[in-house]
């Protein structure tokens, strides 16, 4: 839906042409492929998390970024109660010192940060200036692990 920052006028113009091509409705086709990602009711929380999941080495410091979108917050929620649990055996599993679940509202183009680990919510509050909130931090715009969140954390722990 052309949404992230990482969406260039090149991949928006090669959709709408393949779309075309194919004689589908973009927005339609869009909906319907969040709409099959965010269906986590028969996912464990060890597949929706490594969904996309992705480890940084930042100077001494190691830690992971899950990204998890869906269209509602309904489904972020139903995401963010399996996974939580979890969190600390994808720390033990990958060998890092924190973890972070982007949990993306595509329509709301915001991410809730779901932290773990020693340091995580440090690391967060300081990035972000954000405060904790029902085991999130609410990060209204970022949409974006690449652009908009992996730069301003490595910002605050070069500081």
């Amino acid at each position: 839906m052309f949404r992230s920052p990482t969406c260039t006028p090149a991949d928006e113009d090669a959709a709408r042409s393949l779309a075309e091509i194919a004689g589908i409705d973009l927005t339609k086709h869009a909906k319907a492929m969040f709409r099959a990602g965010s269906d986590f009711g028969s996912k464990s929380a060890e597949e929706i998390f490594n969904q996309d999941f992705k480890v940084f080495h930042i100077g001494q410091t190691d830690f992971g970024v899950a990204q998890i979108s869906a269209m509602t917050d309904i489904e972020l929620d139903e995401a963010r109660k399996k996974i939580k649990p979890y969190l600390g055996d994808a720390l033990k599993s990958n060998s890092i010192q924190m973890v972070f679940v982007m949990l993306t509202n595509i329509m709301d183009e915001t991410t809730y940060l779901l932290p773990g680990g020693d340091g995580a919510d440090r690391l967060a509050e300081e990035a972000y200036g954000a405060e904790l909130s029902d085991e999130t931090y609410e990060l209204k715009g970022v949409v974006s692990r690449k652009k908009q969140l992996i730069p301003k954390f490595i910002a605050a722990l070069q500081r």
